[in-house]
């Protein structure tokens, strides 16, 4: 179970393939993880309205008959208040000079704003290719797609928009195909029936990772970490997988929050993390989970490499 897997059901390849890596860049709640997750057609990557949800380089793949697309979904740019800000950004920077391409995605429903050129700025000097995308069209009139394209081009009157909406799959064939032109020519990195090179109980962590989140105050998401402690199968039961999380914060006063009134938002992050990973694995789940604190653990080397953030 060390990877999350689709059948094989890609047409032989053309003679020609092209295969590459993307990231996509944008602020907080522009749709970067919903737009991955409907192209390869699994939901692999947590989605929240909240900042910091990504916090880890993950690769999500998509295969056709003649191409495939290496997904690289990055964390927002931050500004380095932490020890573990300071690293995210250094990540961005490092995928950023991975990349064969860097699609740049805005909200047309909330408009092209200061957020958006900070990101682009951020960017443009990586000396990548860059193609704009303007999401959530199906929340803006014509009138709205127009004037916010018209600032995007303002930035950089040479790039490409590719108009879509991630959440209703409008255009997304359209900005796939956009997107191979910037690929080059080679052999696949991957086999064709891989979703994503995460580990299932790295997928599992962020389940419970991103149900907290929404459950959340704006302020504690930063402060959470997720450990998987046990990933097996139930002792004597088929088709049972047993999982046991601790879920670490960084201050004492922020046990009790996340444990909730009587348990309840704990129990309830639960319950909806166990409907996803038996929905994921295929299988039913036990889950078990506890809170820990380890004080300041965001400012913390130590804690940073066990949780992952450092190699």
């Amino acid at each position: 179970m060390q990877d999350i897997k689709k059948e094989k059901n890609v047409p032989d390849r053309d003679l020609t393939f092209r295969s590459g890596f993307v990231t996509i860049a944008g602020r907080a709640n522009v749709g970067k993880s919903t737009l991955i997750n409907n192209i390869i057609g699994q939901k692999v990557l947590a989605t929240s309205s909240k900042p910091q949800t990504t916090r880890k380089r993950t690769n999500c793949i998509y295969n056709d008959n003649n191409s495939q697309i290496i997904f690289v979904d990055i964390p927002g740019f931050l500004k380095p208040k932490t020890l573990l800000t300071e690293k995210l950004n250094n990540l961005i920077q490092k995928t950023l000079s991975d990349v064969d391409l860097v699609i740049m995605m805005t909200d047309v429903s909330a408009g092209v704003g200061t957020g958006d050129f900070f990101v682009y700025e951020k960017i443009k000097n990586s000396g990548k290719p860059v193609i704009f995308v303007l999401n959530k069209i199906d929340e803006a009139g014509k009138e709205k797609i127009k004037q916010e394209k018209e600032k995007l081009l303002e930035l950089s009157p040479e790039k490409d928009i590719v108009e879509i909406s991630a959440l209703r799959k409008i255009n997304i064939p359209v900005l796939i195909e956009k997107i191979k032109t910037f690929l080059p020519e080679c052999a696949p990195y991957f086999p064709d029936d891989i979703l994503t090179d995460v580990p299932v109980r790295e997928i599992a962590a962020e389940i419970i990772r991103e149900k907290l989140i929404s459950l959340l105050s704006e302020e504690l998401p930063h402060t959470i970490a997720v450990e998987i402690d046990k990933f097996e199968e139930a002792s004597g039961k088929k088709n049972i997988i047993r999982i046991s999380a601790i879920v670490y914060v960084s201050r004492k006063s922020h046990k009790s929050m996340i444990i909730g009134k009587s348990g309840h938002v704990l129990k309830e992050a639960g319950t909806q993390s166990r409907i996803e990973m038996e929905e994921l694995l295929g299988n039913r789940v036990f889950l078990e989970m506890w809170v820990k604190v380890r004080e300041n653990w965001t400012m913390n080397e130590k804690d940073l490499k066990e949780f992952g953030f450092v190699n």
